[in-house]
């Protein structure tokens, strides 16, 4: 198996620094650059062009998240695997959207990083943390914006508002997403959502 050429992104360097040789360790992953900000990040990438990212969720640096991760998965052969320390449950599947092959948590073992990064660089996508429950990386856009809108203030009534539908229409939803996660009624619906950063 050739070597798997890496670029660390972490703007904490203690934490890029003991990645970096946790990852180094053992051949097979080559780390081949780093950076700490989302600016030198694009550089690095567009001039090293890596097999893949392993990419700090937040970073200093004028360039958002979600724009570096589609900046960089545009990138011939380039693929991202975002690297949490506490990153909210309901962001992974926006950036798995975004074009993120993974997501990752810095409290995983680095045995567990590491096969992440195998199994991306070997195709496969939507790799995530063991700690992020597998339901929320099955939610449709529909359904993550739905749970967005009733954990705020007014619940059902001003969430129908929000959205321009019939409160009817939003109960009808949520009891299908009840039904979907497991759930017996509305309000622990809302106590989940609220609980996984809806």
């Amino acid at each position: 198996m050739p070597e798997i050429r890496l670029v660390v992104v972490d703007d904490h360097i203690p934490t890029r620094e003991a990645i970096v040789k946790e990852l180094s360790d053992g051949g097979v992953i080559r780390v081949v650059g780093e950076a700490q900000t989302s600016d030198e990040a694009w550089k690095v990438c567009r001039e090293l062009l890596p097999d893949i990212v392993l990419l700090d969720l937040h970073l200093p640096g004028l360039i958002q998240t979600f724009d570096l991760v589609k900046r960089l998965t545009a990138l011939r052969n380039v693929r991202v695997i975002m690297y949490a320390s506490q990153g909210k449950h309901s962001e992974v599947p926006d950036l798995l959207e975004a074009g993120a092959f993974g997501y990752v948590l810095k409290t995983d073992p680095p045995a567990l990083i590491r096969m992440s990064i195998l199994m991306v660089y070997r195709g496969s996508k939507n790799v995530t943390s063991p700690a992020v429950p597998r339901h929320v990386t099955h939610l449709s856009p529909d359904e993550r914006a739905l749970l967005r809108q009733i954990t705020q203030k007014g619940k059902f009534v001003k969430a129908a508002q929000r959205m321009g539908i019939t409160e009817s229409e939003v109960m009808s939803r949520v009891l299908e997403l009840c039904l979907k996660l497991d759930l017996d009624e509305a309000d622990k619906l809302v106590k989940w959502a609220k609980k996984h950063d809806f």
